[in-house]
């Protein structure tokens, strides 16, 4: 009796843990996706403020091969 509650008790933990991990590392690929769409969005804001730092679009500007 001692042993089968044992050995229930260890699957309950491997299982708990296993599912915490993968409940972590989805919260945690929020929070990178995130980040990431908030450093694209200060790009693109710091691009449209300051149209000297994009790069060349003119004409003129292109190389002739």
């Amino acid at each position: 009796m001692k042993r089968r509650l044992l050995i229930a008790l260890l699957a309950l933990g491997t299982l708990g843990g296993y599912g915490s991990a993968f409940a972590g590392m989805s919260c945690h690929a929020h929070a990178r996706r995130a980040a990431m769409e908030r450093h694209v969005a200060r790009l693109c804001v710091d691009a449209a403020r300051s149209p000297a730092a994009a790069p060349p679009s003119s004409q003129e500007d292109r190389w002739d091969w």
